[in-house]
């Protein structure tokens, strides 16, 4: 079994979020669902806060925790990534968009770019090995202030 972590307003792994917005890792499609998640809940928070935008007053005070968890049933597949990857968006997100059409595995590693030593998993919803992956527990988590110090 292995433990994935996920930081999201919603509580679930429909990964609805792919068909509105393009990620690092696929362009927005409908129908095209997809679910970001981290080796750690540490590097989850980091890819969360690497992409807070606006004033820090303004930005929540607490986040949503997800503890995933993957059965040892759940191939876990790589994914083949061209070594520009970090600054060419559209190498990413064609790497990614490929491993969702091809079907071949529900969960794949990617590299974080926050943390290069690091590993991010994704998700794909609709694979039939995606029910192996499961929420064991949610819970809201207060930021520390000190990420939002400003002057």
């Amino acid at each position: 079994m292995r433990t994935l972590w996920r930081i999201s307003i919603y509580a679930d792994l429909k990964g609805i979020g792919g068909e509105k917005g393009d990620g690092r890792w696929h362009t927005a499609a409908h129908g095209k669902r997809i679910v970001y998640l981290s080796e750690h809940p540490a590097l989850a928070l980091l890819e969360v806060l690497v992409n807070l935008k606006g004033n820090p007053q303004l930005f929540p005070d607490r986040y949503q925790l997800i503890k995933v968890v993957a059965g040892d049933s759940v191939p876990i597949d790589e994914l083949s990534i061209s070594s520009d990857w970090k600054e060419n968006p559209s190498a990413a997100r064609l790497a990614g968009d490929s491993w969702l059409a091809g079907g071949r595995t529900a969960i794949v590693t990617v590299p974080s770019a926050v943390c290069p030593e690091a590993v991010n998993f994704l998700l794909n919803p609709l694979h039939r090995d995606a029910p192996g992956v499961a929420i064991e527990w949610v819970k809201w988590v207060e930021y520390d202030k000190r990420f939002f110090k400003t002057g």
